[in-house]
């Protein structure tokens, strides 16, 4: 069985695009996503496969993308998080990066990077999150200082997804310490510089798909023609970045609970008690109503705040809303999906227990709920 959502984008969508994820989805993640979280490894080539499809959805045709939507983008993480929130991620962040590079006014840099960004001969990687900076990213303390014609970066970074395989790194680095936001400048490079290194890929809870790791700058030398955004407007697109991925968290949080829907209504439809299916009985009738009315909120949510971005309007306060909410709905949601299952649920085979600590995992990406809230408060008092 397959729950099939009411609530629908509020921009015209690309369907082919869509279509071709959810065909990937179903041929490609369905199958391996238990392997890969449990092996804890990055699947390179299918991340790549998957780049070459989708990544270019979002970027304008003059720059080689597809050049369809916000909302399309969307729905394409949806599609595809149905069977693998991780995995998804880790497309996500590769296309927030080729984003960047597509919209940064250093063009050499661009046609240097963006063609390799876009057919998934590279992995980029976006690294902003320090060991002792995360919610305030102006404390920063990685740093990139001019030496002759060329940048020097020391420091760390935390929470690198596409760490294990990247091959092309967005970093934010501050090139006046003690300068707070306008002193950070956006660096693009070769994640094979000397003096970058990475860590082994980090032992989480799940999404091991994202292939996350920490990072660290020794003297690492970059050419001084690597600034992508200078200082003063890197922290600006930092935040625009972030808003992007805040929709993008909001929408593979509903398809990841769109997929538990349809695992749960199959089970309980195929299983009997007391002489009837299981989805017969009311208690439980009412378990996954309450879920998918909670789906059906938070999809309006996140394609309200898709909207604002196709327009070109500012998508903070809504972003904000969409992921806060989004993550609370899937990691709540896919836990009373799993209850339809009883015992089952706890199960690798039905992978409801993998997209559950994926869902949460994703309550830590691009600003907690907290922060959420930090940004949704100071609308309040405006």
């Amino acid at each position: 069985m397959t729950y099939h959502p009411q609530a629908v984008p509020l921009s015209p969508v690309d369907e082919r695009l869509i279509a071709e994820a959810a065909r990937f989805g179903e041929a490609v993640l369905r199958p391996n996503g238990e392997r890969w979280d449990r092996d804890r490894i990055q699947p390179a080539a299918e991340l790549r496969d998957a780049i070459a499809r989708f990544t270019p959805t979002a970027i304008p045709e003059e720059r080689g993308g597809a050049g369809a939507n916000a909302s399309t983008m969307a729905r394409i993480y949806e599609e595809l998080s149905r069977h693998d929130l991780g995995f998804t991620c880790a497309l996500a962040v590769h296309s927030n990066v080729t984003v960047a590079v597509s919209l940064t006014p250093n063009a050499p840099l661009r046609d240097r990077f963006l063609p390799g960004l876009l057919s998934g001969k590279a992995i980029g990687a976006f690294l902003l999150t320090e060991p002792e900076a995360g919610s305030d990213a102006t404390a920063i303390r990685s740093t990139a200082l001019r030496a002759g014609d060329e940048w020097v970066l020391d420091g760390a970074k935390a929470w690198v997804t596409n760490g294990a395989n990247a091959d092309v790194l967005a970093v934010f680095a501050q090139t006046e310490p003690g300068s707070g936001a306008k002193g950070i400048a956006g660096f693009l490079f070769d994640a094979r510089t000397p003096g970058v290194s990475f860590s082994p890929m980090l032992d989480l809870i799940g999404s091991h798909a994202m292939g996350t790791t920490d990072a660290a700058f020794a003297g690492a030398k970059i050419p001084g023609d690597s600034v992508g955004f200078a200082p003063g407007e890197a922290f600006k697109a930092g935040m625009y970045a972030i808003n992007v991925a805040r929709i993008g968290v909001a929408a593979m949080c509903n398809g990841a609970l769109r997929g538990a829907l349809d695992t749960a209504t199959a089970y309980a439809a195929a299983r009997t008690s007391f002489g009837k299916p299981i989805i017969a009985h009311q208690g439980l009738q009412w378990i996954l109503a309450e879920a998918a009315t909670a789906l059906e909120a938070s999809r309006a949510l996140t394609f309200q705040a898709a909207r604002l971005l196709d327009a070109g309007e500012d998508p903070t306060l809504l972003a904000a809303h969409a992921k806060k909410f989004a993550t609370k709905t899937a990691f709540d949601g896919i836990s009373e999906c799993m209850r339809a299952l009883g015992g089952n649920g706890l199960k690798r085979e039905y992978g409801l227990a993998r997209q559950l600590a994926a869902a949460r995992v994703t309550e830590c990406m691009d600003g907690t709920g907290e922060i959420q809230n930090v940004v949704i408060g100071r609308a309040l008092q405006a």
